[in-house]
């Protein structure tokens, strides 16, 4: 690799950190920057990444770690399907210091790997490690412990990033043989890797841009007036289509809104591959409704269509089951002769865009904010916190592609974390369990109200952050960083009645304080940090003790009492 390409990197790292982390330091942008290429691939969302990294001091060597399971990330509040049945384990070691890949480096990841998969020590015995690591391996325990009765494929992948023009030397393979060794004695069924990223490979992926035109080969087609395409896909063009660079599925061209593939087990899965398998119908579209596709444009050039920034809305399972099965049987490619329909349609508008998300998607079960994040209410919110300068995420990862800053961008799950904790005052269930809350319609209908002021959720949010920050900038040495952890929605709780002067503040009551939100002293809130430590503490100050409703009901009372007037 050439000094100038080099060159090219870090002018392209200096950009990223300026436009998306410009108050972290160097080497530590330089390991979310190298962990977000990494990442590129599994369209994944700011708060996915951040939920994987491992903290600052004590973190083992290692800087990053991520469970997925069913192409879907698996964090601490987010469960594992019934029906995963691949999984994948990433390990991230990403450095800015010069002088090539060291075998220093190999012996970290060999120290962490045995941390990580010694079950005979609890992860909370584990206290060479930082808190946020100890949760992460136990994360990666308890949920995959779910995966071990049924059928499943693992992957670990250990990715290695370093600011180098060198390759890495045959010491580090041999380094890494024993690591290798000990993970296959304790998961046997592991397929076991090691990736080196130095900078050429690094900035091919930097400037690797998402596909943005697909051609399709089709076999009819008509078009309507306003430009969208009906046609008929042989099977394997449907295929390569789904099928990137990379050999693995495109899932940048899932919609991220829509819903998890429901696994092989799920019985209209389970029909539409033995439909694929085996048929005595000659034609695979007259057993299927076909797949619905939204992009900007669809020119047709001979028999081809080309799908520009296109998006499979309906048609998810299908997309599985066709990719899965191919790949599976590339045999079966050749000769193939049956079709799917497929709807490419170009929609004027980002709200049409969601009512037919939503449409389509009525036929068959689709849960909690799947389609619910196409709804007026969100773009309503989206609207409101562009006024202070906040991103809400709406449809997963829109701002993240847009280089926004990372402390500007604010999901849906967050957002309803803290309506939950402030307006619902539960502040246990936004700790412990908000997508379990989120897949239940009437408790959905608590956080997300047309009634509701918009400035509610801005109120909320605006807490919520100015919590997160008083939190982030406290010493450790006097709280620690579980504890800030587990007490962050209690503080959210206490500080709304604060501004409120109420013990029960109404969605009205906090539309109304927005200011006041934003104005909170570091005073009022360290006031009411002490209070609540000191409650959690007493309690025990365990996880789950912050995921139990002891605390909620003790402080409510205190709050109930402080605001007895009100």
């Amino acid at each position: 690799m050439s000094q100038i390409e080099l060159k090219a990197l870090e002018t392209n790292f200096e950009n990223w950190r300026r436009d998306r982390v410009p108050d972290l330091a160097k080497d530590k942008a330089f390991e979310r920057y190298a962990v977000e290429q990494i990442l590129k691939d599994y369209a994944v969302s700011d708060e996915d990444i951040s939920s994987g990294m491992c903290g600052g001091d004590d973190d083992g060597g290692v800087d990053a770690l991520y469970f997925f399971a069913g192409n879907r990330i698996i964090r601490e509040d987010i469960d594992i399907s019934e029906s995963a049945s691949a999984a994948r384990l990433l390990i991230v070691q990403a450095t800015f210091e010069k002088g090539g890949f060291k075998e220093t480096r190999m012996e970290k990841f060999d120290a962490f790997t045995r941390d990580l998969l010694d079950y005979n020590t609890d992860p909370s015995c584990i206290t060479h490690l930082n808190p946020r690591v100890r949760g992460l391996i136990k994360n990666f325990r308890d949920k995959y412990e779910k995966m071990l009765s049924t059928p499943h494929t693992l992957e670990v992948t250990f990715h290695y990033a370093a600011k180098t023009t060198e390759k890495p030397n045959s010491k580090l393979d041999s380094r890494f043989k024993r690591t290798v060794g000990y993970v296959k004695r304790q998961l046997t069924n592991a397929d076991v890797t090691w990736e080196p990223w130095d900078c050429s490979r690094l900035l091919k992926k930097v400037r690797e841009e998402p596909e943005q035109r697909i051609p399709v080969e089709v076999t009819r087609h008509f078009t309507t007036p306003n430009g969208d395409v009906v046609c008929l896909a042989g099977l394997p063009e449907f295929f390569a289509f789904l099928k990137g660079t990379d050999g693995q599925l495109r899932t940048g061209v899932l919609e991220p809104n829509v819903r998890d593939y429901q696994g092989k087990r799920n019985l209209v899965n389970k029909d539409i591959r033995e439909t694929l398998d085996f048929s005595p119908v000659k034609e695979f579209w007259w057993l299927n409704n076909g797949i619905t596709i939204l992009a900007e444009d669809c020119p047709i050039n001979g028999n081809k269509v080309t799908l520009v920034r296109p998006e499979v809305v309906n048609g998810l399972q299908t997309s599985h089951e066709i990719f899965n099965f191919f790949k599976e049987h590339p045999e079966r490619l050749d000769g193939e002769t049956r079709s799917i329909i497929m709807r490419v349609i170009r929609p004027p508008d980002e709200q049409t865009s969601s009512k037919i998300t939503k449409a389509t998607n009525f036929q068959t079960e689709v849960k909690g904010l799947s389609l619910h994040a196409s709804e007026k209410i969100h773009f309503d919110i989206e609207d409101k916190l562009l006024f202070s300068n906040l991103y809400y995420d709406r449809k997963k990862g829109k701002y993240k592609r847009l280089k926004k800053p990372i402390s500007q961008i604010v999901s849906v799950i967050g957002l309803a974390r803290s309506v939950i904790a402030i307006l619902l005052r539960r502040p246990n269930d936004a700790r412990a369990r908000p997508q379990t809350l989120l897949t239940d319609d009437d408790t959905y209908l608590q956080i997300f109200s047309r009634e509701f002021d918009v400035d509610l959720y801005l109120a909320c949010i605006t807490i919520d952050r100015r919590v997160e920050s008083f939190l982030e900038g406290y010493p450790s040495s006097r709280i620690q960083d579980e504890e800030k952890r587990d007490i962050r929605y209690y503080l959210d709780m206490w500080l709304a009645c604060e501004v409120t002067s109420s013990s029960a503040p109404s969605p009205s009551d906090l539309a109304q304080k927005v200011e006041s939100c934003k104005a909170l002293p570091d005073a009022t809130i360290e006031r009411a940090c002490k209070r609540v430590l000191k409650r959690y503490r007493k309690l025990g100050g365990t996880e789950q003790i912050a995921k139990g409703p002891e605390l909620s009901r003790s402080l409510q009372k205190s709050l109930s009492w402080l605001f007895r007037k009100s």
